[in-house]
This record gives C-alpha cells, structure tokens and sequence, in this order.
C-alpha cells in the first residue's frame, strides 16, 4: 500500500477523534482508535514541520522564512527585492 498524503492522514485523524468522543467504543477499539490517533497525529506534525522547512525563500543570499502577510502587500514578493 502506498503511503497516504497528509489529508488522508488528518482526515482519518479527524474519523478518529470523532469516534472517541462518541464514547461508544469497546474499551479495546478505544484504545487501538486513540494509539493510532497518536501516531497519525505525530506523522502530520512530522510533515508540517518538514515543509515549514522547505518553504522559505532566498534573500540577500540568506535564507529566510517566507512572510506570506509581507510579501501580499509587497505585491507578492517578499521585502528587500
């Protein structure tokens, strides 16, 4: 099986947390749905850290974050261009 994007994730993440608040699971499947909840939620905030990371810009040949408020008033391009 290929690996799932990160909505895929977040969307059976959101299945989830629905699920268990319902507070209608056997014990068993409660504590299954919750240590797999755990793990889609620490692989999402692995790949949001990840792209954070790449997404930043290169300016005055140092990289920079992109300021994405800035750069909307700057007509799309970041501050010191």
């Amino acid at each position: 099986m290929s690996e799932q994007t990160f909505e895929q994730k977040l969307e059976r993440l959101r299945s989830i947390v629905t699920r268990l608040e319902s507070g209608e699971l056997p014990l068993e499947e409660g504590v299954a749905l919750y240590r797999e909840g755990l793990q889609l939620a620490k692989a999402c905030g692995a790949q949001l850290e990840s792209a954070r990371h790449e997404v930043k810009v290169l300016g005055d040949g140092l990289l920079k974050e992109f300021d994405v408020l800035e750069a909307a008033e700057h007509g799309g391009e970041p501050e010191g261009d």
